[in-house]
This record gives C-alpha cells, structure tokens and sequence, in this order.
C-alpha cells in the first residue's frame, strides 16, 4: 500500500532534488549560492541546484527561509547524506538531512529528508520529515498535501483533524467546498472509513449551512458504506441548493438500485434540462442497464445544445455500434473526426475511431475502405497503436484473399515483448483459419503452446481450431488445462458445455460447465445463448426460448438468431422462426451455422 501511495503522492509533482540522484555533488561554491537566502542577483542563482530553484520557490518566500550561514559542519551533512542515498544508505542520509533540516529550520531540507524516506519506503520517516517540513513552512500548499498524506498512511486520524480545521478555519467562505472536497479524497485512502467518516463529520459541523459539507459528508458516507447517511447528507444538500447537479449524483451514487438512481437523475432533469453531467450519469447508467435506445437519446438531448462535444459523439457511435446500426456509427464517429479536427484535439481517442470505423467497413465486408480508415492512424503513434493497426491490417488483406500479405506482415512484425509475441501467433492463427486452413492453423497453436505452455489464449483457440478439424479429445484436453491453469476463464467451461451440447452428448454435465459459465459471467450474450441451448437439447422448449431471447436481446447476433430460429421451428412457430433466420442471413449472408441449420431443417429461404 505505501508503495502505491507514495507513487500517487509523487506523480503530480517534480523529484524533491532534481540533483541528489543522478548528478555530480555541486562544489562548495555552487552550495553555498543554494542554500543562502536569495539576496543575490538572479543570475548568480542559475547554478545546477542541489535543491532546483523552482521547487526552493515552491510556496516558499526568500524573506520566509532562514538566514543560516553555510558552515564546513553544514556542507558536511548535506552532501555526505546525499552521497549516502546515492549509495543505497538510505537510513543514514535520512537521519543526516533530518539533523541539518532541524538545526538550520530550512524547510527545503525537511522536504528532501521526506523524498529520502519515500525512496526507501519508509512511511514513519516520511510522515516525520513532513511534519517537519509543514512546521518549517505552514503557508505552503504542497507542504500540508505530503503530511496529511502520510498521516492517513499511518493512520493519525487525530492530527488529520486538527490540520483540516485549522485550514477550514482560515479559509474565506469561497474557498471551502474546494477544502471540503480535498480533505474527502484525502481521508478516502484511510484504512478505517467509520473513523475517516467521523473526522469528516467533526471538522465540518461549523460549515453546515453549506450545501457542500453536506456532499462531502454523504460521499464519505457511502465510502463508509452507510448508504443511508449517505442519502440524508446529499438530501440536506439539495434541500439548500435544488439545482446542485453535484448533490443529486451524491443522492444517485447512494442508491443501490440502477433503476432507482436512473429515476433519481432523472426527475432532476425535469426541473433542469441543461445539468450536463446529469444527464451523462443517467445514460450511463441507462447503457449498464442495457437500456441503449434510452441512453441514445439522452446523448442526443446534449448533442442539440452542444453539436460538437467529443465525449458525446463518441458514446453515440459506440452505442450505435452496439445496437449494429452502422449507418448511424458512422455518421456519429465521422462528425467526431471534424469536430476533433477543428478542435485540435488529437488524442488517443481519435485513433481508437478511427479504428472503429475500420471495425464498421469490416462488419460490411468493404475492406478497401477498412484499410483507408487504417491509414489515417499516425504510424509515430507508440509501438502498441502501430503493431495494433499492422495486425488489423495482416487481418483484412487475409479477408481480401491475400493471404501471402497478409503472413509477410505478421512475419515482419517481430518482438522480443512475450505479449506482443502472443498476440503475432494468434493472429496468424485466425488469418489461416480463416482461410479455411485449420490443419496448419493447429500447427502454429502447436508451436506456440510449446513456447508458451501456460497461455490461456492460445490453449483456447487451439481447442477451437481442434474441434474445427473434429479432435474433440485434444480439444477438451486444451480446455481443462485452462481451466486448471484459470478457474475463473468462463469461456473454457462455456467452450466445453456448448460443444458437448451441440454434439447432444453428456448433457448433465454440458449443464453443469455451462452453468459455472453464466455464474462467472451472467449477462454474457454467448454463454446465454450456451444455456438456451442445452436447455434445448434437454428438450426444455420453453426455457430454452427464454433464454435465448435474452441473448439475443443482450446481442443480435446471427448464430444466437439461428438457435432461435430453431427453437421457435420446433416449436411450430414458424413464422417466428423464418424471422429470426431472416435476421440472421441480412447481418451475416454466409454464416455456415445458418446454411447448415437451414439444410437439416429443408427450409428454403
């Protein structure tokens, strides 16, 4: 945990001393213009600073650091502690610089004793240079932010509360709900939350007139999973300030049904349509509810007042995508690329549409176009991107009929990274498979099983490519392997049962995999469509409709509509039936599941 900590405390700000690690010591000349007030000229101070001049003016005044002068005893302790952590002595170049920061009062000193302490992960040190450096410099902002980090640490809840009200204290009026807010996600690292929450609760009685106390309170609650508390707080939030779009979604956070909270956000959104960040928390909750028609039109309410919002064009071509409607994805991720554009607002995100509307023109089969789409995407983007776009590309002039390519680009692409590796062998795998040549398909899983025995990916697609070519033994080999290597990899329970059921064989224990499946991923359209299946074969009609209309509710894809189609044939509703093969047969034309379904039934279509 410390380590964690330490990192997150020290992300956002530059190394206590930019020279202690990696530079020469400076010369005595050079220290002494270090650690002297600043009375000189500036130009005499741009010197390679033992502590570097920015973080010397850190919060700090000159005329507030001491006038101690530069001693051989002094010079002494600063740079034999600094060789010391240079060396890996970390225990006595902590205790030197303490010593120096204590005699001299220098808080620069105290805050280069606290990055000793965090690079030998020390918390107890730290949080004793820290609060000596917030002694040294109590009107210093990052002082104060590194020791009350390091007290929730060490868990000195006390102390904690004692500098929060003090700061509150001091604060105008104006400045409090940013404090409040501080102080919440400070405490919120604390092991003990019932005591964080008390804390919470005793610096903020005098500030209770304040909406965003209230918030605080009933965020720090919900932490405390006091659920309850944390809706009075965010009620009493709203009671002194009804349009607070940051008190509902307090009010929303605390409700543990999604419907509930939907209904929550949304009756705001009656009284104040504008309350941007509302809206975006009810249509994402919406999309976790798989309600996408709904979330789609509450992107669509932003998107009239604010045509060229990123974030919301993107999540209207996402759920377009998911509800297969390309034309609109399209138009969506497309608007997207312009308003970027004109925006200058080139990011990851714009690569990842870009890779999206490549995904749509592949849906489609134009795969000419797919490939433009790829060769839009910065090749200078990190290797990840540019192995990324090379794959899919590999891929595409596989679907095109150029296989020959299609192997030369994988067989270019060589890492050393095992990931990157993996991930090559894979997708020659599927480039072959996908070709209709499983026997040398096999073959490379082969090799790659060999190099990587305890690969879940590749034992998986081996076990698919296996059952392809009717090796069922060396399939179901593969997938109890994963299942011993991972108990938790659904797909492998899901893989057997389907398979056991689809051979209508073993049916009891085809339940019992696929069973384990949906307990480890309930709303997985697949593995529901698995247990539909099986339910089917076990002669279970009506549950087997069920479950499959649910699948495919989750997803409408052609196979599940096939195993639909089916049930409902069986059935004797054939009308319904011939529906959802027509589904089936306008998402996916030459879906093998499909034809062989409708050849073994004599259906025409």
């Amino acid at each position: 945990m410390l380590a964690v900590f330490c990192a997150a405390l020290l992300c956002s700000t530059p190394a206590l001393s930019a020279g202690s690690s990696n530079k020469n010591v400076a010369a005595p000349k050079d220290v002494k213009q270090k650690l002297a007030p600043e009375k000189k000229e500036k130009e005499e101070a741009k010197t390679d600073d033992l502590l570097s001049a920015d973080e010397q003016a850190a919060n700090l005044k000159s005329d507030l650091l001491p006038n101690i002068p530069l001693s051989n005893d002094l010079l002494y302790q600063i740079l034999s502690a600094d060789i010391a952590e240079q060396r890996g002595f970390e225990v006595y170049a902590f205790d030197t610089m303490m010593d120096a920061a204590k005699e001299t009062k220098d808080p620069r000193l105290a805050r280069r004793a606290a990055e000793i302490a965090v690079k030998a992960r020390k918390a107890g040190d730290a949080l004793d240079a820290t609060r000596l450096w917030h002694k040294l410099a109590p009107q210093s902002v990052e002082a104060e932010r590194f020791f009350l980090g390091f007290l929730v640490v060490e868990n000195k809840l006390g102390e904690v509360r004692d500098v929060f009200a003090s700061r509150l204290a001091k604060a105008s009026p104006a400045e409090r709900p940013a404090l409040f807010y501080q102080f919440q996600q400070i405490l919120s690292g604390t092991r003990d939350k019932a005591a964080a929450f008390s804390v919470m609760e005793d610096v903020l009685k005098p500030y209770l007139d304040m909406p965003a106390a209230h918030i605080s309170l009933s965020v720090s609650a919900f932490l405390n999973n006091d659920s309850v508390r944390a809706k009075e707080e965010a009620q009493k939030a709203l009671a002194l300030k009804p349009d607070s779009e940051t008190a509902v979604l307090a009010l929303a956070q605390a409700s543990s049904d999604s419907n509930e909270a939907i209904e929550i956000l949304s009756g705001f959104l009656e009284k104040y349509p504008n309350a941007r960040e509302v809206r975006i928390a009810a249509a994402r909750l919406m999309i976790k509810q798989k309600q996408y028609d709904k979330a789609k039109k509450e992107f669509e309410k932003i998107r009239l007042s604010q045509p060229q919002d990123l974030m919301v064009l993107y999540s209207l071509g996402l759920l377009s995508i998911q509800q297969n409607d390309y034309a609109a994805a399209e138009k969506y991720l497309n608007e997207y690329l312009v308003s970027a554009s004109k925006q200058d607002k080139e990011n990851r995100d714009t690569v990842q549409v870009l890779f999206l509307l490549s995904q749509i023109a592949e849906e489609q089969h134009h795969y000419d176009q797919a490939l433009d789409w790829l060769a839009k995407i910065d090749q200078d983007e990190e290797d990840e991107v540019s192995m990324s776009v090379e794959i899919k590309k590999a891929q595409l002039y596989a679907k095109k009929g150029n296989v020959q390519r299609a192997r030369k680009i994988i067989s270019e692409l060589e890492s050393e990274n095992p990931y990157e590796k993996e991930r090559l062998l894979l997708t020659e795998a599927q480039i072959l498979r996908d070709i209709k040549k499983q026997s040398d398909a096999l073959d490379v899983l082969k090799n790659g099983m060999a190099e990587f025995p305890k690969s879940t990916n590749i034992l998986y697609d081996y076990a698919l490519t296996a059952e392809n070519l009717g090796k069922y033994g060396e399939m179901e080999i593969a997938l109890r392997k994963i299942i011993e290597i991972d108990p938790q990899y659904q797909q492998a329970y899901n893989a057997l049962g389907y398979s056991l059921a689809d051979r209508n064989i073993r049916l009891d224990e085809a339940y019992t995999l696929i069973e384990k499946a949906m307990k480890l991923s309930p709303n997985d359209p697949f593995i529901t469509d698995s247990f539909g299946w099986v339910l089917f074969r076990q002669g279970k009609i009506d549950e087997a409709e069920q479950q499959l209309r649910q699948a495919f509710q989750l997803r409408a894809d052609p196979e599940i509509a096939v195993h639909l189609g089916e049930v409902l044939w069986v059935k004797g509703d054939k009308e319904g039936a011939m529906d959802f093969f027509r589904q089936a047969k306008a998402k996916d034309a030459k879906n093998e599941l499909l034809h062989s379904t409708l050849s073994r039934l004599k259906i025409g279509l």
